[in-house]
């Protein structure tokens, strides 16, 4: 063989060797992209640790679906807080929302029986960004005006199994009431009529605190998670949770109670639609915010 034939065939056998090596490392890496996406969704914000179907913060640990334990951190927008005991919790703060109406009709994914075209229509009002906390309804019972509550006392979960008439009195001690069903579908939908309260698509564990209970997002919840725990699933106008989490408390103008937005126990993505509605019930996956007048 000469040199030039040598030369070639070293060539020949270079590239041979190049291309299994590229072929070997693209077989790895689809492996690797293959575990990741089988393995538990991601669903904490920067600043919250998963544990078990819980977001917690960075130095807790998890009993009995609670975060226990003085947080060494908290995310950001969240402040620490040592009554009644240590936990992280997002300040109350209130969103304006724009008068307007809404057209809500049944989409492709929709049937006539799902949801019934129907106009919505509100005047401005403002609305806490998120649903009321522990913590924050302590001031109403430190003020003897609410009743107080029963089982944990973790400042930053929202609060749950409650009345809708205790919602009342809370709202009413705050200077606000409860949602009619218009202003809460429309805080949650937008003029748009956005499917999802920060979108058309996306119904993704980041974004939402669903399925915590029987999957998709995990298994065996049995607490909602941080109000204000999913900044990544807020609205255009910055109002968080309005899906998952917990269910939310209406009232309609005849007094009518209702609930709305899912919770951590939905499992389906019909229940966690910007117009969806169930059952009332006091249950520990029921919550509440309250709305004010518009400045």
């Amino acid at each position: 063989m000469s040199g030039w034939d040598k030369e070639i065939d070293l060539g020949f056998r270079g590239f041979a060797i190049a291309a299994a090596v590229a072929a070997v490392a693209v077989i790895a890496w689809t492996i690797l992209l293959g575990s990741r996406a089988r393995s538990a969704p991601s669903r904490c914000p920067i600043g919250l640790e998963q544990s078990g179907a819980r977001c917690c913060a960075p130095g807790q640990g998890l009993s009995e679906g609670h975060c226990v334990g003085p947080p060494q951190s908290c995310p950001d927008g969240m402040e620490r807080v040592e009554a009644p005991q240590p936990g992280c919790v997002q300040p109350a703060e209130r969103i304006a929302i724009g008068g307007g109406s809404l057209t809500l009709g049944p989409t492709d994914w929709d049937s006539v029986d799902v949801v019934k075209k129907h106009i919505v229509a509100v005047r401005s009002f403002q609305i806490d960004q998120i649903e009321v906390t522990q913590h924050r309804y302590q001031e109403c019972v430190r003020a003897g005006v609410c009743s107080a509550l029963e089982g944990s006392r973790e400042p930053g979960l929202p609060v749950t199994s409650i009345t809708a008439e205790h919602a009342d009195t809370f709202c009413a001690f705050a200077g606000g009431r409860l949602p009619t069903p218009e202003e809460w579908i429309f805080a949650a939908a937008g003029a748009e009529a956005r499917r999802f309260p920060w979108g058309t698509h996306g119904l993704v564990c980041r974004r939402a605190a669903y399925g915590l209970r029987r999957g998709p997002c995990s298994e065996g919840g049995a607490t909602a998670d941080l109000a204000g725990a999913r900044p990544d699933g807020k609205t255009p106008e910055g109002v968080l949770d309005l899906a998952g989490n917990v269910a939310e408390l209406s009232r309609s103008a005849r007094g009518v109670v209702g609930v709305h937005g899912g919770s951590f126990r939905s499992q389906q993505a019909s229940e966690l639609k910007s117009w969806s509605s169930g059952s009332v019930a006091r249950a520990a996956d029921v919550g509440f915010r309250c709305v004010y007048a518009a400045h």
